[in-house]
């Protein structure tokens, strides 16, 4: 009795055994895994930020329509009050105008006529603007970025225009559906009489002040993300990486999939996750969205920063954005990629392939000011006209150069002049 029982026993186990052989083997699990965002806690020091707190001009300037032109910087009392009033002003119906078909003198208005242009460097998309000014209606596709708003008064003074430049010379929208007033312009150039003076430049692409403006340099204490922060930061379960060295010195942190290479010499991080190209079309707005939110959860804004295009681009093709910060009035730059104040992010359909930026941060506390001035009028233009390169150059701007020392990074006002091709040069 007791061996028939065992083996009654025995043939159960064993086909239960096999029960749960075929059932591993052949079902499908029913996975729902949980966005990086709920499995994944930064421990980064760094700010969040929504879209609309890094698209702001890097200038306004004003026509006083007697040949005189100032510019406004985002660190002055005058940029904020134009820019907050121009941020409450409707804009409505687009017509796409050619510019050499158009009757419209614009050397003359830029010289005779008081104006504002509320200018974007490197340019934006109006689906971006939208979520700045109060944009309504239709608009162009994403394939035209603006650099400038333009309203202008008329010459009678009794009507005003307002005009979207693009980053083709020769493309821009007048706005029909704008309620700017010939009043609104005449307040806006009372607001900044009493600024420096700047002169129209290759045909008002940008501006050069008359005399030497202001400046300062700065020197700040910094400090560095850890290794293992960004580890916990950028990898589900940073237990499973590896740690390879890459032939220039670089660590290397791999998980099969995901990698994140970090240059310590460079003070630079890079982090990749590769993605299947496909051929639907991407939101430049959606995936600037998603790339602000993945900043904000795996380091942050350390400073202000402001969305450009990258150097040697054209536009923002393959989805890829920079920020950069801005410290006081100027934007923080370097000739090379790797350098500090520039975050680089590449997105595809809202997913993140690509995220670069410095290891380094500063952490805002002031060590050293030291009062400077920028060139101007006569010394300014001379630097310009006679570079060898000078048909080449499409802006002059002011900007600020860094250094990085053994525990400061230092703040230099430079101008910086943006060739064709995107890169740049410094000078004092």
């Amino acid at each position: 009795m007791i061996e028939k029982l065992k083996s009654v026993t025995l043939t159960v186990l064993i086909l239960l055994s096999l029960l749960l052989s075929y059932l591993l083997a052949y079902s499908t699990p029913n996975y729902e895994p949980l966005p990086p965002s709920e499995y994944i806690s930064s421990e980064l020091e760094g700010t969040k930020a929504k879209l609309e707190d890094l698209l702001f001009p890097d200038q306004i300037v004003l026509h006083f329509g007697n040949q005189q032109h100032t510019v406004l910087y985002p660190d002055s009392t005058s940029y904020s009050t134009i820019f907050e009033s121009v941020k409450q002003r409707k804009m409505e119906r687009f017509r796409k105008v050619t510019l050499n078909q158009e009757r419209t003198n614009w050397d003359e208005i830029r010289e005779k006529q008081e104006g504002v242009e509320v200018r974007f460097r490197d340019g934006l998309p109006l689906s971006v603007l939208q979520n700045t000014f109060q944009i309504k209606g239709d608009i162009p596709d994403d394939t035209e970025l603006i650099t400038r708003i333009w309203i202008f008064a008329s010459s009678d003074k009794k009507s005003a225009g307002t005009y979207l430049f693009t980053d083709s010379s020769n493309t821009a929208f007048e706005v029909l559906g704008a309620d700017f007033t010939a009043k609104d312009v005449e307040n806006f150039t009372a607001i900044a009489g009493t600024n420096p003076p700047y002169v129209a430049a290759s045909g008002g692409e940008y501006y050069l002040p008359v005399n030497p403006i202001p400046a300062a340099s700065y020197d700040f204490g910094y400090k560095e993300f850890p290794t293992e922060k960004l580890k916990s930061s950028l990898f589900a379960d940073p237990s499973l990486t590896r740690n390879l060295k890459d032939r220039d010195g670089s660590q290397i942190y791999t998980d099969a999939k995901r990698g994140l290479q970090i240059n310590q010499e460079k003070k630079w991080m890079k982090y990749t996750d590769p993605l299947a190209v496909t051929d639907s079309k991407n939101s430049i707005k959606e995936n600037l969205d998603a790339g602000v939110q993945f900043i904000n959860q795996h380091g942050g804004w350390n400073g202000t920063y402001t969305i450009s295009k990258p150097q040697q681009q054209h536009a923002f093709s393959n989805q890829m954005f920079v920020f950069r910060q801005v410290y006081d009035a100027f934007p923080i730059l370097t000739e090379q990629k790797e350098g500090y104040g520039a975050i680089y992010i590449t997105l595809q359909k809202g997913v993140v392939s690509n995220y670069e930026r410095s290891v380094v941060y500063s952490d805002l506390k002031l060590i050293n000011q030291q009062k400077s001035e920028l060139i101007g009028g006569e010394a300014l233009n001379a630097k310009i006209t006679n570079h060898p390169k000078r048909y080449n150059i499409v802006n002059v701007f002011p900007a600020y150069r860094p250094t990085l020392g053994v525990k400061t990074v230092n703040l230099s006002p430079v101008w910086a002049i943006e060739f064709k091709d995107g890169t740049y040069e410094f000078f004092r």
